[in-house]
């Protein structure tokens, strides 16, 4: 996936351009807006919500790249020897996030027989 700036100062982003251009108003620019709560804000109608596991997710795609999918199934079966299933359970959704078949596979073989 590719990620592309876009300045938000662009004349196709702004109010009026065309009539600024010609002198008759001043330019307004059109404002970008964050959608992120600060910390210790109140939820507000609207306000944006993420989901944790997908925030964990983007976390851990952030340290290990194009590994990330190995790294959480080498966490599941690090917690499935464990005992803990609540932690193999986390880490083999995040893995299906990445790679469905891998998650799956994994899913399979660490079931007992």
């Amino acid at each position: 996936m590719s990620v592309r700036f876009a300045s938000a100062n662009h004349p196709a982003r702004r109010i009026g351009w065309r009539a600024a251009g010609r002198g008759l108003i001043a330019p307004a620019l059109a404002r970008a807006a964050n959608d992120n709560r600060l910390t210790g804000e109140v939820d507000q109608p609207g306000s944006a919500r993420f989901d944790p596991l997908l925030t964990d997710a983007l976390r851990h795609f952030a340290v290990h790249g194009l590994a990330s999918a190995e790294a959480a199934v080498e966490l599941a079966a690090e917690a499935s020897a464990r005992g803990d299933g609540e932690t193999c359970d986390h880490w083999l959704a995040i893995t299906r996030m990445f790679d469905r078949r891998l998650a799956a596979r994994t899913a399979r073989d660490q079931i007992p027989a």
